[in-house]
C-alpha cells in the first residue's frame, strides 16, 4: 500500500528543508579557536610547520541531525502535512457537514405523543454530531438567524449551540438559509467529503426558489422530516374583505371542535365586550361596527386552546369605527316615481343592507328634493358627509355657494355628468367646485371604455381580479368632453386618456366630477350591481376627505418577525412617539414606517408624553401554522439537481485540510522535544571538546 501525503501549505516544508542547510553550515564552519599568550622574543617559539589541510567534516553528528532534524519540523508543522481522503468511510472517517437547522415557529407544533418538532429535531441533530468523527468540521445555520457563529466547528462544540436553540417567531425564509450552505461549502477547501444536511418539519412554503441554488457536484444531500405532518392544529388567521366598501372583517378557522370567543375594547382603557361564536364553516365574518366611534381592539380566540401550536389560536386585530358617512342625494325629478329619479341606483347601492349585515354600510343615504337643498344644507356639519349632484338644468341660485360653503367645512361633493348639463351655464355655477370644466357629450366607442386595472388602483383595486376584468367592459355608451381645472387630478381615465374620475380639493374638503351618468341615461352600469355597488361606495369614500375616514381604512395589523408600516394621522406627522419599549417616528405624511415586533399581540402607539395615538396588532405567521408539507424525498430530488455535474473554471483547487487530522500535533510536540535536548546535547558536546584540548 503507498500512503500518499498532501500538505495544506508545501512552500513552508520545501523551506524547512533547504534551511537544513544552516545547521550543516554550522558544523562545517568552524575555526580552531587560537589561545593569544605573551612571550619576550619569537626566537624562542619553534616554528610550525606547514601541513596539508584535509577537507572539513563533520565532527559532532548527533548535534548536527538534531538541528536539523529541529528545522525540517519547523517547516512541516507550517505546511500542515496529512493523508488525502481520510474521511471516505461515512460511519468513522471525517467529513465536511453543513447543518440547515429549522428553528421557525412551526418547529413547536406538538403531536399526539406530546413531543414537538423542534424536540425531534435535537434528538436527530444529537445523535448525527455524536457519530462524526472528533476531526469532522461542521457550519451551523439556522432559519430564522440564530447567533451561531460564522466559522466551521468540530461536531461537539456545535452540540452546545444546538443545546441552547429554541424556536423563534422571526422571520426567516429556508431558501436563504440553504444559499447561505452553499457559499459556505464554496468557501471551505477540503478534499473531506461534503455533506448538506437539512433538519426541519418540511413546511411547503419558502422553497419556491430552489432552481437558484448552485451546489457542488459531490455534495450529499439528505433532508431530515421531523415532527408529525399529520398531526391535527387549529388555526386563526385574518382576510379583509373590501376596501372602503362593505368591509368585513373575515377570520378564517383552520381545524374542527372549539368555537370561538370574540373580545372588543374601545379605545385605550374602554370596556371590553365578550361575544361567543359556533362557527359552521371555515369563515366567520364580523363586522367591524362598535358602540362608539374610534379605535376598537379586537381579540379572536379558540375557547379552548389545547392544541398543538397555541401562538397561532388567538387572532388581534385592530381597526378604526369612523362615524357614518351622510350622504345628500339631490334629486332634480321628485315628482317622478322612485325608480325613474335620477338618484334611484344610487339609493339601492348606498341603502344599509338588509338583516344581520346591515351594520355592515358605512353610508347613511338621504335623498334631498332639489327645492329642500339648499336647507338641508345649510344645517349639515360638513365633515363625514357627501352631497351627490347629478346633471341638472336647473337649480336655485344659492345652492351653488351652499354647497361650496359644504365642502369648505371638510365634506364632499361629488358630480356626475348627463344630457342635461348645458356647458356655458354649469360651468360659470359650479366653477368654485368644478374640478373640471364639462364640455359637448362625446359617443363612447366600446372598445375604449377602461384600459387594465390592476390592485393598486386608487377606485377599483379592492375588487377581486375577475371584477376588474368586468369592469374593463363596462356598459357606458356616452361621455363629457373635459377640460380640467387648475389644481385638479385625474383619478381614473378611459382607454383612450379622456378622463373618467378627476378630484379636486376646495378647503377642507374634495370635489370629485363622474365622466358618466348616475343613471341609464348614458350607462348601463347602475344595473350591475355587483360592479356598480362598490363602485358607488367607493367613490363616496373617496369625497371624504376626514382623518376619521382615512384611518378607517389604515392598515394595522403585522407578521412576527416582518416590518409593516402603520398609519397615524397627518395630526402626526413628524411627532417622535414609542411603542414596545422603543422610540419611533411619524414621516410628513402620517405614517410610521417599518416596524418590526418580536412576538403576537396588541401593542399602543403613544406620544412621548404618554397620549394614546393608536393600537396595533401582531399576528402568529399564518404561514407557519397552515401545516402544508411536502415530501422530504421531493424536496431532496429538487436540491440534488442543483448539483454542478462539473467544475466551473476558476473554481480553487480541492486541497485538504488534512491538519485537522491530528498529524500537526505530534509535528509539534516532536519539535518541542527536538528544542529541549538541543541545548543539552550542545553543552556536552562543547564540555567534551575542551576535555579533548
Amino acid at each position: 500500500m503507498i500512503l500518499s501525503f498532501v500538505m495544506l501549505n508545501p512552500w513552508f516544508a520545501a523551506a524547512g528543508l533547504a534551511a537544513v542547510g544552516i545547521a550543516v553550515w554550522m558544523h562545517l564552519y568552524q575555526r580552531v579557536s587560537g589561545k593569544r599568550m605573551t612571550v619576550s622574543s619569537l626566537r624562542l617559539v619553534p616554528q610550525t610547520p606547514q601541513v596539508a589541510r584535509s577537507r572539513k567534516r563533520i565532527q559532532y553528528w548527533p548535534l548536527f541531525l538534531l538541528r536539523a532534524l529541529g528545522v525540517l519540523l519547523l517547516g512541516l508543522a507550517f505546511a500542515r502535512p496529512g493523508l488525502p481522503g481520510g474521511a471516505q468511510d461515512s460511519g468513522t472517517g471525517r467529513e465536511a457537514l453543513v447543518l440547515v437547522l429549522d428553528r421557525s415557529g412551526s418547529m413547536a407544533m406538538k403531536s399526539a405523543e406530546n413531543t414537538s418538532a423542534w424536540e425531534d429535531a435535537k434528538r436527530h441533530v444529537e445523535k448525527r454530531l455524536t457519530s462524526m468523527h472528533p476531526d469532522s468540521r461542521v457550519r451551523l445555520i439556522c432559519f430564522p438567524l440564530a447567533e451561531t457563529g460564522t466559522e466551521w466547528a468540530s461536531p461537539s462544540a456545535v452540540r452546545k449551540i444546538v443545546k441552547g436553540l429554541s424556536p423563534s417567531l422571526a422571520d426567516g425564509q429556508p431558501i436563504d438559509a440553504v444559499t447561505a450552505a452553499a457559499e459556505a461549502l464554496a468557501r471551505f477547501r477540503s478534499d473531506m467529503p461534503e455533506s448538506l444536511e437539512i433538519v426541519g418539519d418540511m413546511q411547503e412554503s419558502g422553497w419556491e426558489k430552489t432552481d437558484t441554488l448552485t451546489l457542488p457536484g459531490e455534495l450529499r444531500v439528505t433532508v431530515v422530516q421531523t415532527g408529525n405532518p399529520d398531526a391535527a392544529n387549529r388555526s386563526l388567521s385574518l382576510q379583509v374583505r373590501g376596501n372602503g366598501q362593505l368591509r368585513r372583517g373575515a377570520v378564517v378557522r383552520r381545524g374542527d371542535g372549539a368555537a370561538i370567543i370574540v373580545r372588543d375594547q374601545n379605545g385605550k382603557g374602554g370596556e371590553v365586550s365578550k361575544r361567543d361564536f359556533t362557527v359552521p364553516g371555515e369563515v366567520l365574518e364580523l363586522p367591524y361596527q362598535s358602540a362608539q366611534n374610534g379605535w376598537v381592539k379586537r381579540e379572536v380566540a379558540f375557547n379552548d386552546a389545547d392544541d398543538g401550536l397555541a401562538e397561532d389560536n388567538t387572532l388581534f386585530d385592530t381597526f378604526y369605527v369612523a362615524p357614518m358617512i351622510d350622504v345628500y342625494l339631490i334629486e332634480p325629478n321628485p315628482e317622478r316615481k322612485t325608480f325613474l329619479q335620477t338618484t334611484f341606483f344610487l339609493q339601492q347601492a348606498l341603502r344599509p343592507s338588509v338583516g344581520e349585515a346591515a351594520e355592515d354600510s358605512r353610508f347613511a343615504p338621504r335623498v334631498v328634493p332639489i327645492a329642500e337643498a339648499v336647507a338641508a344644507l345649510s344645517g349639515a356639519a360638513g365633515k363625514d358627509a357627501v352631497v351627490v349632484i347629478p346633471p341638472m338644468e336647473n337649480w336655485p341660485s344659492d345652492l351653488p355657494a351652499t354647497v361650496e360653503a359644504f365642502v369648505k367645512k371638510g365634506g364632499g361633493a361629488v358630480f356626475f355628468t348627463g344630457a342635461e348639463i348645458e356647458p356655458t351655464s354649469y360651468t360659470s355655477a359650479w366653477s368654485n367646485l368644478l374640478p373640471v370644466m364639462p364640455g359637448a357629450p362625446l359617443d363612447l366607442d366600446r372598445s375604449l371604455v377602461l384600459p387594465f386595472i390592476n390592485e393598486t388602483h386608487p377606485i377599483w383595486g379592492g375588487l377581486d381580479e375577475t371584477l376588474r376584468y368586468n369592469l374593463r367592459r363596462a356598459p357606458m355608451k356616452k361621455r363629457s368632453a373635459l377640460t380640467l381645472a387648475e389644481g385638479a387630478k385625474v383619478t381614473a381615465a378611459y382607454a383612450d386618456d379622456v378622463p373618467l374620475l378627476v378630484q379636486r380639493m376646495v378647503g377642507d374638503g374634495r370635489t370629485l366630477f363622474v365622466n358618466t351618468s348616475a343613471d341609464r341615461a348614458w350607462s348601463d352600469l347602475p344595473t350591475n350591481g355587483i360592479l356598480f355597488v362598490p363602485t358607488v361606495h367607493m367613490l363616496m369614500s373617496t369625497a371624504v376627505a376626514s382623518t376619521p375616514q382615512a384611518l378607517r381604512d389604515s392598515p394595522g395589523a403585522g407578521i412576527v418577525g416582518l416590518p409593516f408600516d402603520v398609519r397615524v394621522g397627518t395630526e402626526w406627522a413628524g411627532a417622535r412617539l414609542k411603542t414596545g419599549g422603543r422610540e419611533v417616528s411619524a414621516d410628513d405624511q402620517g405614517w410610521v414606517r417599518g416596524l418590526v415586533f418580536d412576538k403576537p399581540g396588541l401593542f399602543e402607539i403613544e406620544s412621548t408624553d404618554g397620549r394614546f395615538v393608536r393600537p396595533v396588532a401582531v399576528n402568529f405567521s399564518p404561514g407557519e401554522s397552515a401545516r402544508e408539507f411536502q415530501l422530504p424525498t421531493i424536496l431532496q430530488r429538487k436540491l440534488e439537481a442543483r448539483r454542478r455535474t462539473t467544475g466551473a473554471d476558476g473554481d480553487p483547487p480541492r486541497i485538504s485540510l488534512a491538519s485537522e487530522s491530528g498529524f500537526w500535533k505530534w509535528i509539534i510536540g516532536a519539535l518541542l522535544i527536538v528544542w529541549m535536548a538541543e541545548p543539552l546535547l550542545a553543552l556536552r558536546t562543547t564540555n567534551s571538546k575542551g576535555l579533548k584540548a
